[in-house]
């Protein structure tokens, strides 16, 4: 069985031990410490703050994934589902959960693979929802609070901005927050400007109401223990040179790290040894299941875009605008190269940090740079 997993939020055995992390994390969890986990995509920020929660006995928690909430009543909805499936990890039963909020006519049915229940709420219609009606979503949470210890995962905070009334909506909830102070919230985020508008503004409503955690790249000696553990598993050995090279191509970022060595594991046979040429099969094995949905990407790029974009894949996004990222992109003026680059940010393709511009995944810059357009 493979033993890499990407993609989905991974605990014990298959969470890397990351101590420092998990020590502050747990410290502003017994303190009901407010916090903001700032971090790059596919980082591993949800599955460590969820690692840290379930490590403090008698905690409970909840998880709300704003991404993709296009509406205030989809943002209600996640919330209520959230905490109706929190009531039931603490092990009530299905009746007492739904009877005590039927206002929200919640709906439950069993998931056929896990046994669990799954949650479903209608507010859209049952009322009128306006941004001040989320105080009465929240309301139940803070009651919780009050009766047992409660942490409340906000993930994907900043797709909040997207909401037609993000202002309202972000007033609203930093009033009926502060007014829990014995719920603990984190709020996760992967775009950092984003974060930071949100946080460090003063005149945003959440302007230093949290402690900031960042949860960045494992560290390298860390993270090779625990892969080598992993493919021993399999009777698999990795030398070291392949070892690095899957961090060099995968980024260090945690999750695609854990891509590739998926591709790897299913590349090789127990008794292999893996070498680089083994790390090469896999990354192609990852080229060949993205090369659509990547072509399509590149079919809706006006070509200076697609130029942009193959500059900063051959130079690692660093000085787009200098005569030498112009002459490598056969792009002749700064501005257009300004003009593409906040086209591919709001494509969500790069994005940019203190070293420059960065693929938000690293595979599609490697899939550009082997069999990208030319």
């Amino acid at each position: 069985m493979n033993p890499f997993q990407h993609g989905v939020i991974v605990s014990g055995g298959d969470f890397c031990p990351r101590p420092d992390l998990m020590n502050e994390l747990r410290e502003h969890i017994r303190s009901r410490q407010n916090c903001v986990i700032r971090g790059g995509r596919r980082m591993g920020k949800t599955s460590g703050v969820l690692e840290a929660i379930r490590a403090e006995k008698g905690v409970s928690w909840m998880l709300v994934n704003c991404w993709g909430k296009s509406s205030l009543t989809s943002l209600a909805e996640a919330i209520s589902e959230a905490f109706l499936a929190s009531q039931s990890r603490r092990g009530l039963s299905l009746k007492t959960i739904l009877s005590g909020f039927a206002q929200m006519r919640p709906q439950a049915t069993i998931d056929p693979q896990t046994g669990h229940p799954t949650f479903s709420v209608d507010l859209a219609s049952s009322r009128e929802f306006t941004p001040r009606s989320l105080e009465r979503v929240l309301e139940p949470i803070g009651e919780e609070g009050k009766k047992r210890p409660l942490a409340v995962v906000l993930d994907e905070f900043q797709a909040l901005l997207q909401l037609a009334e993000h202002r309202e909506v972000m007033a609203t909830l930093r009033g009926a927050i502060q007014l829990q102070p014995a719920v603990t919230y984190f709020y996760l985020g992967s775009i950092r400007n984003q974060m930071d508008a949100i946080f460090n503004d003063p005149k945003q409503p959440f302007f230093k109401s949290a402690a900031s955690v960042s949860v960045g790249p494992i560290p390298r000696e860390t993270y090779a223990i625990y892969l080598r553990k992993k493919f021993a598993t399999g009777r698999r050995d990795i030398e070291d040179e392949a070892v690095e090279r899957v961090f060099e191509l995968a980024n260090d970022i945690t999750g695609d790290v854990q891509q590739l060595c998926s591709q790897i594991w299913n590349t090789t046979d127990a008794g292999d040894v893996i070498d680089v040429s083994a790390v090469a099969r896999g990354l192609e094995r990852i080229h060949q299941a993205e090369r659509e949905s990547n072509s399509r990407i590149i079919d809706l790029l006006t070509p200076g875009q697609v130029r942009v974009l193959l500059g900063l894949a051959k130079t690692r996004g660093e000085q787009p605008t200098s005569k030498s990222f112009l002459k490598i992109s056969g792009i002749s003026q700064p501005s257009s190269v300004t003009k593409s680059l906040m086209r591919l940010e709001n494509e969500g393709l790069v994005f940019r940090d203190s070293k420059g511009y960065r693929f938000f995944s690293p595979f599609f810059r490697t899939w550009l740079l082997s069999e990208g357009p030319r």
